[in-house]
């Protein structure tokens, strides 16, 4: 069984995540995490093979939890899945850098994760059950682990008359806003508000940031990309 960490800091994703995973034959989870010092904590405890990564982490970018675990003893160095809004290209160059064997970018649905899941273990297996190798095989298997490419995305960002009329609430405000505000600005339900920020994440028009209180979820705030 392939044992598997979830480091996410929204707690229902993490929850769908487990779910996810769990259903896949020859995985099982080994604990969820919510922010990098637990991850840490809970990595060294458990050792898994397999951390499903987030790098919007409350306490710290999950590209630095990641090169925390580069260090740890081989025994206890687990296969990284970085799986984040976060398309812009310095955060997946240095992943790749420090190794990640998948670079999944939200959102995506239970079948791509399952493909990319079952592609990994099929790899890893072939590669417990082999004394020795050729570097055919050895290219191959890596190909086969790390998954396809990562498609390039278009420069050019669409600017629907929603999507600019977001721009514009959050330029003139000169602060980060969060789904309920653009909601009552535009008069959008939640979810519609909320699908439009992720989306403009994604795009790389905003950046998303987390502000935590005493108690209960992180508030999600967006701001223009750069600024």
């Amino acid at each position: 069984m392939i044992s598997t960490v979830i480091v996410e800091d929204d707690f229902r994703v993490a929850e769908i995540h487990a779910a996810y995973v769990s259903n896949i034959p020859g995985f099982k989870i080994a604990g969820k995490a919510h922010t990098g010092s637990s991850a840490y904590d809970l990595i060294l405890e458990k050792k898994p093979d397999l951390v499903l990564l987030d790098l919007y982490l409350p306490d710290e970018h999950g590209l630095s939890l990641f090169a925390r675990l580069q260090q740890l003893p081989r025994d206890a160095k687990p296969d990284v899945f970085i799986i984040t809004a976060a398309r812009d290209a310095g955060s997946v160059r240095e992943a790749l850098q420090l190794g990640a064997a998948q670079y999944i970018m939200k959102p995506f649905n239970q079948k791509q994760l399952a493909e990319r899941l079952m592609t990994y273990r099929s790899a890893k297996e072939r590669l417990s059950d082999s004394e020795e190798i050729s570097q055919e095989e050895l290219d191959r298997l890596s190909a086969q682990i790390r998954g396809p490419r990562i498609p390039r995305y278009s420069q050019e960002i669409p600017r629907n008359p929603t999507t600019a009329s977001i721009m514009k609430f959050i330029e003139v405000g000169k602060k980060p806003v969060s789904a309920n505000d653009v909601s009552d600005e535009l008069g959008l339900s939640r979810a519609t508000a909320q699908r439009y920020l992720s989306q403009m994440v994604e795009n790389g028009q905003l950046e998303l940031t987390l502000q935590y209180g005493t108690t209960g979820r992180p508030i999600h705030l967006f701001r223009i990309a750069g600024k």
